[in-house]
Order: C-alpha cells, then structure tokens, then sequence
C-alpha cells in the first residue's frame, strides 16, 4: 500500500522508508510518464542520504516506461527547473525534502508545454491525476527500455542567473552566506565564482545529515549563526538559502532578519525599474508595502493565495514578469515563471552597489511597516476558531475568503488560514503603527487559543 500522506499540496513527500518508499518512488515515476506523455524527462537530486536510493527506483520507473532521462546529477530544486525549460525537456523530477528535516525526502514534478511555459504538479494541477493513475497501476508498457544521459547544466546556469544584472556594477562586498548544508554551498561557489565579494562561508559542504542546523532559515533558531557571524565579521550583508534552494533569505548589516515582504517589494521595484507598467504577483500575506511600492512604480499587483502552483499559475495567466511569497519563494517570467535563489541574491548585491548604501537604510526607504510575522497556532476546532474570528470581524471594510480568512480595515489587516495537513493555523498581521499591531495581535492570540 503506498501512503495517501505523501501526496502532499505541492509535491510528494513523507519519511523516507515509512510513508515515502522505494517501491513508491517507482510507481509515482511510472504515473507521472502516463500523466504526462513525457518522452525526455531531466531528473536531479539534493544531498539527503536517501536520495540515491529514490534515484536508482525513479529511474527504474521511467526506463521501463521507455523514457529517455537525462542525470543531473546532484543540484538543486532550481537547477532542475532551468534545465527543464533552457534545453527544451518534456518533464523534470526533482528528488528532494526542500526544507523538512532529514528523514524526509520527496519529489518534486513540473511539465514543460507547447508554449514554454512550466507547469508544476500539485493539488488541483494534476496531483490527483497522478495519485489515481499510481493506486491503478495504470502505467505505459514500452516496447524498448529508455536510456541515460550525464549532462552538466552549471555554466549555463550561471550564465542564466548573471543575466538579471550586471556585474559591472558590482563594489566590492563583504558578504556572508549560509547553506546550511544543503545544495546552496555548491551552486554558490559556482554562481558568484569571480564577482567583485568577500564571502565567509558558512555550512557549504552538502551533507544530509544536516549536521549544524536544519537547512530552513525561515525558522529563527536555524538563523542563529548567519546573524551572529554578520556582526562579528562586520559584514554587508547575509544570505541564506534553504536545502534545495528553492528559497532565500537576507540578514542586513546589522544581523538583522529581513522579512520577505520587504525583499518582494525591492525585487518588484527592480523589475518595475526597468519594465514600467508590468504585473507582479505576491500572496495574500504581504505587507502593505508591496501594493503600495507596486503601486507608487505604476505596476499591476495581483494577490493570489499561497503556494507556488497558484502563484506560477497566475503569472502565466496575467503575464506578469516577477512574483514572491514572503516565505521566501521568487519566481521570475523569463525563468519560465519557477524559483531561482539566485537571482534575487544578485538583484539585491547590485542595489547595494549602485545606491551605495547599507540594506538597512533600502529597506528604510521603502517606509514604516509593522508586521507581527507569521505565527503557527495549534487548535483542537480549526473551523470553530474561525467562525469565532469571523463573527468578531464581520465589520471589517473588507474580507476575503480567497485562502483562509482575510479582514481589512483602514489602519490594519490580517490573514488566517489553516494548514493542509496539521490542525494549525497561521496569522499574518500588520498594522500602521506598533502599538496597534500589539493590540490587535494580543486581541487575536486571545481568540483562537480560548
């Protein structure tokens, strides 16, 4: 019996040898070749000891599938997602936990269609397809066994990334960067290899025993370090990305996180800059200051609810050249509308250089904002939290039901939303002044946890 908990909102994933097996991993190759018709499909994976495992399984399922698979090798998430799309590939697997600890690994799936554009595999895009085609065994029978083929994607990949700035503008830079042992310290060593920067690495050998702290620096503790060494080494900025690199993440000059509200807002800014009236999307749990700079450059801003499949599936539908989660997550229309945790590492080296000036005082441009962040509460009665939420706030000038429940009033706004798997939910709050954000946000916490 292959576990329905891995077929998860955007991929597959569960611990590896209880939930996510050999055997799986098998099967789900041999669905994803009869859900997608793919006769060349690209496959890498991160470092996490189970991923040669899953390897030697995914390949078995596509070569009796009769597909020709092209080995990347070790790389990460987006590696995998240029490949597809730069060299013309029917499909991409990446094998890969993203984030999650190390007993964890997964797969990630995109398709590439007529028209270029990329599509991922998730819920409501074909993970159900997928999960039916893999319980029916309903696989392709192939006349002949597929093949192999080693390829190295590096140097077009740094050509690739390099392309969204211009190096020539870059003043020397003491920066520290964190790959918390994932993919990030190879790819790194590759893509700013001769660019005018001091860089202290931290963590860069990829090891998936994760043996320092987790590769997710959305989580404060696994933070420490980058912060810390900042300080001390009197750096000009920190970058972090997680273990497959499908997300990054800033510290400032002063150690000091920087949410990713902020990092959308400069990023879109950049983009608008330079394609004056063009689209940006950004999920419902954004700062004011992304509408409000999308606004103040003459850009479109569409909202979307969270996720990388819905925020990629409104790109494409609106052709907007750049979107961001402040989770971390960049997509960019010239990358086929995928991640890149590159991309805005240099964008934001190349602000600096130009402005001449700290990334503390950037962001301090872009004006006030008070944000509580994102806070996880664990609830017995998901629905009758937000019943009680929704009675409170039915005042509020405007509320959203686009993904979990939003509320807008002139001096605030809040989103809440449950998770997909846990009895969790999620508040993103913000507020004009920090006094109100308080409030509001001691006035919330009393309501889901009485």
């Amino acid at each position: 019996m292959i576990s329905k908990n891995i077929f998860r909102n955007y991929d597959i994933r569960g611990e590896y040898g209880v939930d996510l097996t050999d055997e799986a991993a098998y099967k789900i190759a041999q669905a994803f070749v009869k859900f997608s018709g793919a006769k060349k499909i690209v496959v890498g994976h991160d470092c996490r000891l189970s991923s040669p495992a899953l390897k030697e399984f995914v390949f078995k399922g596509l070569l009796e599938s009769g597909v020709e698979i092209t080995d990347i090798g070790e790389s990460s998430t987006d590696g995998l997602y240029f490949a597809v799309r730069h060299y013309g590939f029917d499909g991409g697997i990446m094998i890969t936990a993203s984030h999650m600890p190390r007993e964890f690994n997964g797969l990630k799936f995109v398709r590439l269609n007529e028209k270029g554009i990329l599509s991922p595999i998730g819920k409501g895009v074909g993970m159900e397809e997928l999960e039916d085609i893999t319980r029916a065994e309903d696989f392709i029978s192939a006349p002949e066994k597929g093949k192999v083929i080693q390829k190295n994607i590096w140097s077009d990949f740094v050509e690739f990334s390099r392309s969204f700035i211009d190096i020539k503008n870059f003043k020397p830079l003491k920066v520290v960067m964190d790959a918390g042992n994932g993919m990030g310290g190879m790819v790194a060593e590759k893509v700013f290899k001769g660019l005018n920067l001091e860089i202290t690495k931290l963590f860069f050998e990829p090891d998936g025993n994760f043996p320092n702290h987790q590769a997710n620096p959305l989580v404060e503790e696994n933070r420490r370090d980058i912060m810390a060494e900042v300080k001390e080494a009197g750096a000009d900025l920190g970058v972090a990305w997680d273990a497959d690199c499908d997300r990054v993440y800033f510290i400032d000059e002063k150690g000091q996180f920087v949410n990713g509200d902020f990092v959308i807002a400069l990023l879109a800014i950049n983009f608008l800059e330079k394609n004056p009236g063009a689209g940006i999307v950004y999920d419902l749990r954004v700062s004011r200051v992304v509408p409000d700079w999308i606004e103040k450059m003459g850009g479109k801003g569409y909202v979307e609810r969270v996720g990388h499949t819905y925020i990629k599936k409104r790109m494409g539908e609106t052709g907007a050249i750049f979107g961001g989660e402040v989770s971390g997550h960049f997509y960019f229309a010239d990358n086929a509308y995928m991640e890149n945790g590159f991309i805005p590492a240099l964008i934001i080296m190349e602000q600096m250089s130009k402005k001449n000036k700290k990334l503390s005082e950037i962001i301090a441009e872009l004006g006030e904002y008070h944000l509580s962040g994102e806070i996880n509460f664990t609830v017995e009665d998901v629905p009758a939290v937000l019943e009680r939420i929704r009675e409170k706030y039915q005042n509020a000038d405007k509320i959203s039901e686009q993904d979990g429940l939003s509320f807008e009033f002139a001096d605030w706004h809040f989103n809440v939303r449950p998770s997909s798997n846990d009895p969790v939910l999620r508040l993103n709050l913000e507020a004009d002044n920090k006094e109100k954000m308080r409030e509001k946000l001691e006035e919330l916490k009393e309501i889901i946890t009485s």
